[in-house]
């Protein structure tokens, strides 16, 4: 295969002796291709997309000349109002912006992508006696550029936050393949105690069923018997016999039981059909993928189906007591990364009081859990009745691989999971008051919106 240097937008291959001409970008799906003197996937062949924010029209055109001509899609904006716009339209991998400009400086621009959208940002400005590297990182900017500079820098830095981006991106999939393990190996371990809630429900209503059926043959002797009443009135031939044989089909069916136990036991059937219709949706909603982008959810319904999905873990040794605000609003999160966080904790809530009663099961504890809003911030406490933590190793809790559990019962990466998702995956935070003998109480804050959204 003979190769032509492609253009910005397309190149040229010829086969056999036919020319054929292809865009890049729009390539036929699992094809293999050779793009800029490399055999990639056609997925791999889009171009990076850089968002370039500067009202200086001739600083648009010389940016835009340097990218295109290293193989990078641009678009133009001229102010922080018109980059929004655009960014709420389109994907792009880089906001690059200056920060001078009107209507909405870089600055205000960079906050706003930052807090509420996937781009990086690179701020360049002439003044660098106003505005040091350690601000612009500060302020949420992936890399500051100062102007002058050379084209090469510019490429440089670019391709250097590219690989950067390509690395957390990674390592947020990675995450959150990890969690979505987690949950289900998580199910997975409770799965016996799901399949004693779902079996308990099961078994009352084929007991139940079994009565109404029972119950059925026998009324539908009774009405049989009553029809043929009926005709024998009719053609006046009713005698003794015929009313002893009726009074016999109600003594055998003990009538009088039936009809005092038949609409509990179709209540109690219907009560378990909504109890395991409970549990399998509480199942659905704890192991469904959260997927990357945080969407607002209902608290209180996580917590609700945890709960729901580790009752055998916690009936034992103790009561669980839901105390939610039911004016508490949605919370722009990942829910099924908050389940693993509330199940971790209503576990080791269980584990905590199990260890403090030890054989004596019969006087439980209690675990409590409660949501409230505070301010901006949404408060999650779940407290225990448990052996609380020993002062010694408080500040080891959240260490990965830690754990104070037997050989084969811990793993130590529940805690250090639960921290992780909390402040590094939500920008919360979760705070631990523990008494020795009297219980430990873990309290989750969570921002309700990003500020910059509202």
């Amino acid at each position: 295969m003979d190769n032509e240097k492609p253009s910005d937008k397309k190149f040229h291959c010829r086969i056999g002796i036919r020319f054929q001409s292809f865009d890049p970008t729009r390539c036929f799906p699992g094809r293999v291709i050779l793009y800029r003197g490399q055999f990639m996937a056609d997925k791999e062949v889009r171009p990076n997309r850089i968002l370039i924010v500067d009202d200086v029209l001739s600083m648009q055109r010389l940016l835009s000349q340097i990218l295109n001509d290293d193989g990078f899609y641009t678009d133009v904006a001229s102010d922080g109002e018109q980059a929004l716009d655009i960014l709420r339209s389109k994907d792009f991998d880089i906001v690059l912006t200056d920060i001078g400009m009107p209507v909405m400086d870089g600055l205000a621009l960079t906050r706003k992508v930052t807090r509420t959208m996937s781009s990086d940002v690179i701020i360049m400005t002439g003044q660098i006696d106003q505005y040091s590297y350690d601000q612009m990182i500060n302020l949420g900017a992936s890399d500051y550029i100062q102007k002058p500079f050379s084209p090469e820098e510019i490429i440089l830095r670019v391709k250097r936050v590219l690989r950067e981006r390509h690395y957390k991106n990674e390592a947020i999939r990675f995450h959150e393949e990890k969690a979505q393990s987690l949950r289900l190996e998580s199910i997975g371990q409770l799965a016996a105690g799901i399949a004693h809630e779902i079996n308990t429900p099961i078994q009352y209503i084929g007991d139940n069923t079994t009565f109404i059926q029972d119950s059925f043959l026998n009324m539908n002797q009774l009405i049989e018997t009553l029809l043929d009443l009926l005709e024998a009135a009719r053609k006046d031939r009713v005698d003794k016999e015929m009313l002893s044989s009726i009074e016999a089909v109600v003594e055998e069916a003990d009538f009088e039981f039936v009809i005092e136990e038949l609409p509990v036991a179709i209540d109690q059937t219907l009560e378990g059909v909504s109890r395991i219709k409970e549990i399998i949706r509480a199942m659905k909603d704890f192991s469904h993928p959260g997927g990357e982008n945080h969407s607002p959810a209902n608290l209180n319904n996580c917590i609700k189906s945890t709960a729901v999905i580790s009752k055998n873990e916690w009936k034992y040794v103790a009561t669980l007591e839901l105390d939610l605000d039911e004016g508490l609003p949605p919370v722009r999160c990942n829910p099924g990364e908050l389940n693993q966080v509330f199940l971790n904790l209503i576990v080791n809530a269980s584990h905590a009081i199990a260890d403090r009663l030890g054989e004596h099961t019969s006087n439980k504890g209690e675990i409590r859990i409660a949501t409230r809003q505070k301010d901006d911030m949404a408060e999650i406490s779940i407290s225990d009745t448990g052996s609380g933590i020993p002062e010694e190793i408080l500040d080891k809790v959240f260490d990965p691989f830690f754990t104070t559990k037997e050989i084969g019962k811990g793993t130590g990466q529940g805690l250090a999971i639960t921290r992780s998702i909390v402040v590094k995956r939500h920008n919360g935070n979760i705070d631990i008051h523990t008494d020795k003998d009297r219980g430990t109480t873990f309290t989750i804050t969570l921002p309700i919106t990003d500020k910059e959204t509202t």
